[in-house]
């Protein structure tokens, strides 16, 4: 529907259709909650038959069905999402999808929970057991920084230039400017890149406990050094130009 709605609908917000927002985001839930599912499956089913873990999956399959909704929404009425407070109706809607983004974050604690204390009896090494947990403790923690930092300032532009507004095809990021979307994009992805990163080492070299957090500590500093990268008015790979 939300392709449909693209294909139909010519007009633009900062260069981009109107919908290129509400379909990345369908995609990026989509993406959330599949790897979610498939890292629960590594969990004692009796743990996550507990109300806890229950409670706190269903709170954030509601707060992302909100988000998308809410993003939709604006996308049809040609605003902005994020960062809109032009009217109170604006305002109610973007307070509305920060308390419902941390919401739908905290999903990651129970799993990573369930995953370091009650493990099931599926096959999984103990070094991508560790990087599971890992990778789904950084996304919580930087995603927590770094869009935090969005909403204290009330934007992802950090020294953009009136006028400047070129973009990388497909992922918007700012071209000429420090763009907070960056290290964001990445924080979020820890969930994936850190135990991809352990698959990878895997038949190099054996990973133990402390590798695991030594694979995580390098990730969380690079990400760490992007943000500061944008925090300083830098765009990300402003060297290809």
């Amino acid at each position: 529907m939300l392709v449909l709605a693209g294909l139909l609908d010519d007009r633009e917000w900062h260069g981009l259709t109107l919908w290129t927002k509400p379909i990345k985001f369908a995609i990026g839930f989509a993406l959330y909650l599949m790897s979610l599912g498939c890292f629960a499956a590594f969990i004692d089913p009796a743990w996550r038959q507990r109300r806890v873990f229950r409670v706190a999956i269903f709170a954030g399959l509601l707060a992302i069905a909100m988000e998308q909704a809410i993003i939709t929404l604006q996308s049809a009425r040609g605003v902005g999402s994020h960062f809109n407070i032009a009217t109170a109706f604006d305002a109610a809607l973007y307070s509305a999808m920060g308390a419902g983004s941390l919401v739908l974050l905290a999903m990651v604690l129970p799993i990573a929970w369930g995953l370091a204390r009650h493990p099931g009896t599926r096959p999984l090494s103990a070094s991508m057991r560790h990087a599971l947990v890992a990778g789904l403790l950084l996304t919580f923690g930087l995603t927590l920084i770094t869009a935090g930092t969005m909403a204290v300032m009330g934007s992802h532009r950090v020294g953009a230039v009136p006028g400047t507004n070129e973009a990388m095809a497909w992922m918007g990021w700012l071209r000429h400017a420090g763009d907070l979307r960056v290290p964001h994009f990445f924080a979020t992805h820890a969930m994936h890149a850190v135990p991809l990163a352990v698959l990878m080492l895997g038949p190099l070299m054996r990973l133990g406990q402390r590798g695991v957090v030594g694979v995580a500590a390098i990730y969380g500093a690079v990400v760490l050094a992007v943000f500061l990268q944008a925090l300083q008015g830098h765009a990300f790979l402003a060297f290809i130009g």
